[in-house]
């Protein structure tokens, strides 16, 4: 028997607080070996996610089968309000079933998707925000930059500037000791030579970098939806966020760009004096923005002609330097190179 009227009825609007979401999944099974000092890199990252973020952010949390004590760490995050949202999975679903079951729930605009190993630093979340304002066609923006990804899945950046809607020049990166961090992180070999001249592509004043990497990116959420809705079925890497997530943000002509500064570092699964530092210099984020507005999306998808013709025509007219130097790449990390 029901009495009385739902109150949700009388007031059934729910208003929109948020505009951007950062999703991190966390997987720590067991503290031995790989994850032996994990937790602490965890707790470094979450914690820098929360200061680093505006007012019109949240996170969410999805623990993906993780062990007791991280279960009990995480459900004190959410009761003190540190974190928004926590999902937690009885087991290891993968990395990226995990990840895009949660985003397209998302009703943000804007939503971030980061490894749990990433640590944020004061101003990434607006030089995100401020790239997608001025690249209209902007899919997804990655807060460091990478040489080396200028064309990994970058067929539509290609076509625009080829048709002139973007300017290209390479230039070479005025602070790049970020760049080598995060290749020394990931065991790749720098070279000065090659690694500090960025893609960079200019549209009116602004400028961002031509393709990204995967570890850590916003994306809009209409390119959430050009992602394939059947499950991955991968726990991590095995090339599911090539093509779950890089490979249809492209497909659809979307522009996969990257900040030219370096606001993220990659810890890996042990901290460093230097992440320490820097985590030690972080301030509360005051900022309080009003209501993103995007700009309209125009792109359409690009078909497998078009990225072959305009690959073909963009590297005749730009590409003038020398192979890249090969990466010394540990065997078992998945190179999207």
């Amino acid at each position: 028997m029901r009495v009385g009227i739902n109150p949700s009825k009388l007031d059934p609007i729910v208003p929109k607080v948020f505009y951007h979401r950062i999703i991190i999944p966390v997987f720590i099974p067991n503290f031995n070996g790989y994850f032996q000092k994990i937790l602490e890199v965890y707790k470094t990252c979450l914690e820098s996610a929360r200061v680093s973020q505006h007012s019109r952010s949240a996170i969410t949390v999805v623990d993906n089968g993780s062990c007791t004590e991280v279960r009990t760490w995480l459900r004190e995050l959410l009761d003190q309000g540190k974190i928004e949202t926590l999902v937690t999975q009885s087991s290891n679903i993968g990395k990226v079933d995990a990840i895009l079951g949660i985003a397209r729930s998302c009703r943000e605009d804007l939503i971030t998707i980061a490894d749990s190993d990433i640590l944020f630093k004061n101003g990434w979340q607006e030089a995100v925000e401020e790239v997608f304002l001025n690249f209209p066609d902007a899919g997804s923006v990655a807060p460091f930059p990478i040489s080396r990804h200028m064309y990994y899945f970058s067929s539509s950046v290609q076509k625009a500037v080829v048709q002139r809607r973007l300017k290209f020049a390479f230039e070479k990166s005025v602070e790049f000791q970020g760049i080598k961090d995060n290749y020394s992180c990931y065991n790749w070999n720098f070279d000065e030579s090659y690694d500090t001249i960025l893609p960079v592509l200019k549209k009116g004043s602004s400028k961002a970098v031509m393709g990204s990497g995967h570890q850590v990116m916003t994306i809009r959420r209409e390119a959430i939806f050009k992602m394939p809705f059947h499950p991955c079925f991968i726990k991590i890497s095995s090339k599911s966020e090539n093509l779950w997530i890089d490979m249809p943000i492209d497909d659809s002509g979307l522009w996969r760009l990257s900040t030219l500064d370096t606001w993220v570092d990659h810890m890996g699964n042990e901290l460093t004096d230097k992440n320490l530092d820097v985590f030690s210099k972080l301030t509360k984020n005051p900022k309080q923005p009003e209501m993103i507005q995007l700009p309209q999306l125009n792109a359409r998808p690009i078909t497998l002609f078009e990225k072959r013709f305009y690959s073909r025509v963009f590297r005749s007219i730009y590409e003038s330097r020398p192979p890249a130097p090969k990466l010394k790449i540990h065997a078992e990390q998945d190179g999207v190179l």
